[in-house]
């Protein structure tokens, strides 16, 4: 183990880490009478290279799972790494590093900027990142070429369909090469054909080494997934990975 400092934090760092995300024994919980506990005890860990479903019906967890893996909130309890590092007393600027750097965002909402190119909102992945706006856009293409919106570069998001949206999405989220992607209902707006090419999609880049999680309620795409994580009650009810 080393030390690092960010933002005057002293954090533990792994270098040898070969987890892109390691949750220990995770809780969330919110003030009420009695008090409600979104997660409980979340133990999992999730290998660069990995491809993974966490799926659980409605209350089971799975939003608050996503808030906390991404950093948008923090536990209650427990500790989240994220690419070795602990996160546990980061301020809010160094957490907002780590999601700019180390988490690539996908939602069932598209979140594209209407009167913005598909390329032009591909960059705005790289917005602050110190990136000089030609290499944005230089690597913004190379992106939308490799989830297959080459031709499509300069459409606006209204002249592309549902699933040309989410690729767009999809390369947003993968322009900074981030540690994994997390996915929150990626198909959930898509038709049928449109949910099998994005699936198809993310095999294709998990083959390539990125590292996914997809956050679901659908159980027919989960059973498709390498591995499954189901969530249930705020706790892991089983995980596919455990032998």
């Amino acid at each position: 183990m080393m030390q690092s400092t960010i933002n005057g934090s002293q954090l533990q760092t792994d270098l040898s880490e070969e987890f892109a995300l390691k949750l220990q024994e995770v809780t969330k919980s919110y003030a009420g009478t009695p008090p409600v506990h979104a997660l409980s005890d979340v133990t999992v860990s999730v290998k660069h290279g990995e491809f993974v479903g966490i799926v659980g019906a409605s209350g089971s967890g799975k939003s608050t799972l996503l808030h906390v893996i991404g950093t948008l909130t923090r536990p209650t309890s427990g500790s989240v790494f994220i690419n070795g590092m602990n996160t546990d007393g980061m301020s809010d600027g160094a957490l907002s590093g780590i999601r700019s750097r180390d988490v690539g965002f996908v939602f069932q909402e598209f979140f594209l900027i209407s009167g913005l190119s598909a390329v032009q909102n591909v960059a705005n992945g790289l917005l602050y990142s110190g990136v000089a706006e030609s290499d944005r856009l230089r690597r913004s293409e190379i992106m939308l070429e490799r989830v297959g919106l080459g031709h499509r570069l300069n459409h606006l998001p209204n002249e592309m369909s549902g699933g040309e949206q989410q690729r767009v999405a999809v390369a947003r989220a993968l322009v900074h090469e981030p540690s994994f992607v997390l996915a929150d209902e990626p198909t959930g707006n898509l038709d049928s054909r449109s949910t099998e090419s994005m699936m198809e999609l993310f095999y294709s880049l998990n083959r390539e080494g990125t590292t996914i999680i997809i956050i679901t309620h659908d159980r027919e795409v989960a059973e498709r997934f390498p591995r499954q994580v189901v969530l249930k009650d705020g706790k892991i009810e089983s995980d596919s990975g455990l032998v």
